[in-house]
């Protein structure tokens, strides 16, 4: 059967290998995508304490610590890609860095160059200083790349070792060792200004040294990681360095090197052709054989990506075997490497099925010698928020105060991308996957949500200041790397009101045209700007007592209040007016509160109230006015008339023609004069009207004791009261030779 896809640190299993480390955190506001170009120098130990041991009684015996790192080296190689960079500094020629051909038609002769290396010598701290000044260098020509340093070494730097002469007192090696580290800082530190990334890894063998020796490697590899934050792996020799080789080439392709299997390709063999399936997109594929053969057994005719094929897809293959060994102490390695990629658009392997067709159908011992590696083409972005009152998030940064509650939010995303996302909602991430975020000092595990794609995980801010982000993705077996970025976490805003005056007064009767009192909103010691206080100023509360009005005004970044009087003006509170003015701020739980006092200075009771009072008698009289004129009694004059007779005494009166009056009167005395009843003088008579429309009143003015009124003589009732006249009512009048009569008619 062909063995399961592995990604654990194996010895004698060459690990695909790209440089995008995890152990030296990328700014996650740089280019999130994987850089292409890879610029490595690597020391190499080629010393005699390589090749033999030396005994307490001063016998030597030898060993094979140089085989397999110079299997190690020509594994290096092999992984590699063409757009990368390799110097090689052996310690036997500390100032030359040696570059590694990396063309597919050359890499092969590179690689047997490194395998017919047998030069000894020591170990010349020159040689490490000759890797630094070849990475300054190309500093300058490559921004956003990836710039590794790597050190495989067995012993102690000679320079550091304690001895006779001038250059190895203890003063000579401290001032070695900090000239060492501080240029190993500035290069990481140029390295990274320039927008790319810098890694260090240290792997000693430390087998034979003694106590001496290991103490002052012990010194060594911490410097080394608090100069550089790099990372150190320590080898027991022999098949071991080809194991810490391994691990390298692992993390800088961001795969897992852990022991977890927990993802796989799900390799199938059918007939001669190779089926792979990877929900995540891929940068390569490596297929790998270890053999005792010298040739490769297979060869690859095809290779698919979801049923299309891809031409000019495959590289190598790359033969790698351990240098003979005159003492052949163990048996040699050797190994076949063939990549296979994409060469088409943005050079990713998308996810899908991979079909890789064969020469020929594959034996039972070949199935069981192909490990088949892939190199992962994932990348994660990351995000905080704010989770707001209203449960909504928000990224503004301005608004990240101490105690708010917060989100981060990881995204997986295809390398080489703007940022596209990778959909792994169909993928079942329980138990495949870790995230974790490290927020200052406080771990917050990140879990999946289906629904948006990402792992988000909440978390407070307790902390001020500027606190670091580290997040750490692991898919388990298969690929792992950790960001760094960082929040600045606010201190809480303090918001204050400042009125310009310690004391504002105005009298009562000049309040309209007093000044306002100005308050001008400040935070944390500054003043508000104007489009802020622009944004809540319609939130402003005013406590003030019933009898005080106020008015807000906002101009520029200042607030401006101005009391007014109530109406009537005796309303108005007078004396010292208490004000609480209450300001909400742009974020929640912020606010200014402050208590102001005006002044409103009483004035005289007839200034006070006089012009009330006239205001109020003018009222009164127009009111007055409006009642009269309602009350007031008119005639009904389209309903009610008069029908007058006159005859001689001696004639009859019933033979008379009579003539209808009516008692319309002029506009001005109807309309306009309140409460007197409106008055008609016919002839002889006046009638004043009466509140029923039916009937009218024969005032008392006009009446004689001679007058017959409803057919009896008023005698001495007259001029007594004015007398209600009905319809059909008579009024007779008898005055020297005529006769004269007058008959009231209501409709």
């Amino acid at each position: 059967m062909i063995g399961k896809y592995k990604h654990a640190v194996m010895m004698l299993v060459m690990f695909i290998f790209s440089f995008c480390s995890i152990l030296s955190p990328v700014q996650a506001k740089t280019d999130p995508r994987i850089p292409r170009n890879k610029i490595v120098a690597l020391v190499y130990d080629d010393s005699g304490s390589m090749w033999e041991q030396k005994n307490p009684d001063g016998t030597k015996l030898p060993i094979d610590n140089w085989k397999y790192a110079n299997y190690a080296l020509q594994s290096f190689v092999a992984l590699m890609d063409t757009q990368d960079q390799l110097k090689v500094v052996y310690m036997s020629s500390p100032e030359v860095a040696k570059p590694v051909e990396l063309e597919e038609d050359l890499r092969q002769l590179g690689i047997d160059r490194i395998r017919a290396w047998n030069k000894r010598s020591g170990t010349p701290i020159k040689s490490l200083h000759t890797a630094m000044n070849e990475l300054n260098q190309l500093a300058d020509s490559y921004d956003h790349s990836d710039f590794w340093l790597i050190v495989l070494t067995d012993g102690v730097f000679a320079e550091l070792t304690p001895g006779s002469g001038k250059y190895s007192t203890k003063e000579h090696i401290e001032k070695t060792k900090q000239n060492l580290f501080k240029s190993l800082e500035e290069l990481k530190g140029k390295v990274e200004k320039k927008g790319a990334t810098m890694h260090t890894t240290l792997i000693p063998t430390e087998t034979y040294l003694n106590q001496e020796e290991q103490l002052i490697m012990a010194d060594f590899k911490r410097q080394w990681k608090e100069s550089s934050d790099g990372l150190v792996l320590e080898s027991n020799g022999q098949v071991e360095i080809i194991d810490r080789i391994n691990e390298v080439a692992a993390l800088m392709t961001n795969r897992d090197p852990s022991e977890e299997k927990l993802f796989d390709l799900n390799p199938t063999l059918e007939g001669n052709q190779l089926i792979l399936e990877s929900p995540f997109p891929l940068r390569r594929i490596s297929i790998i054989e270890q053999s005792p053969e010298e040739q490769a057994s297979f060869n690859m005719k095809e290779f698919y990506v979801n049923n299309k094929r891809i031409k000019q897809g495959m590289e190598g293959p790359y033969k790698i075997k351990t240098p003979d060994d005159p003492h052949q102490i163990n048996p040699p390695i050797r190994g076949t490497l063939t990549h296979l990629k994409n060469v088409n658009g943005d050079a990713i392997i998308e996810s899908g099925t991979y079909k890789i067709v064969f020469d020929q159908q594959l034996t039972k011992d070949q199935k069981k010698n192909i490990q088949v590696l892939a190199e992962p083409a994932v990348d994660f972005k990351i995000d905080v928020k704010k989770i707001t009152e209203d449960g909504n998030l928000t990224d503004d940064a301005s608004v990240f105060f101490e105690g708010s509650k917060m989100r981060v939010e990881t995204t997986l995303i295809k390398s080489e991308s703007t940022g596209e996302e990778i959909n792994i909602s169909t993928i079942d991430v329980d138990g495949l996957f870790e995230v974790e975020a490290l927020i200052g000092a406080d771990k917050v595990p990140l879990q999946y949500d289906r629904k948006l794609n990402k792992f988000k995980g909440d978390f407070t801010l307790t902390d001020k200041g500027e606190i670091p982000v580290k997040v750490k993705v692991n898919i388990k077996g298969f690929y792992q790397k950790e960001k760094e970025t960082s929040l600045k976490s606010l201190e809480t805003r303090k918001m204050e009101l400042v009125a310009d005056s310690d004391s504002w007064s105005a009298a009562l009767n000049k309040l309209d045209e007093a000044k306002p009192l100005k308050i001008t909103p400040m935070i944390n010691g500054k003043e508000i700007s104007e489009e802020e206080l622009k944004q809540i100023f319609p939130h402003l509360k005013i406590q003030v007592p019933e009898n005080l009005k106020i008015e807000t005004a906002q101009v520029g970044n200042q607030i401006l209040l101005y009391p007014k009087g109530l109406a009537p003006l005796f309303r108005t509170a007078v004396g010292d007016v208490p004000l609480k003015v209450t300001l909400p701020g742009s974020y929640p739980k912020e606010v200014a509160e402050a208590n102001f006092t005006v002044t409103i200075q009483d004035i005289s009771p007839f200034k006070k109230y006089g012009m009330d009072l006239l205001k109020l008698l003018g009222l009164l009289a127009i009111l007055a006015y409006i009642v009269g004129i309602i009350k007031k009694p008119r005639f009904d004059s389209d309903r009610i008339s008069i029908e007058y007779k006159r005859s001689r005494r001696k004639g009859r009166i019933q033979d008379v023609r009579g003539e209808t009056l009516d008692f319309h009167t002029n506009w001005f005395s109807k309309w306009l004069i309140p409460f007197f009843a409106e008055k008609k003088s016919i002839y002889d008579l006046t009638f004043k009207a009466h509140a029923s429309k039916d009937r009218v009143l024969l005032t008392k003015e006009c009446q004689e004791s001679s007058f017959v009124v409803k057919f009896e003589k008023l005698a001495e009732k007259s001029n007594k009261e004015d007398l209600a006249i009905f319809n059909n009512n008579e009024i007779r009048i008898e005055r020297g030779t005529y006769d004269t009569v007058y008959i009231f008619k209501a409709q």
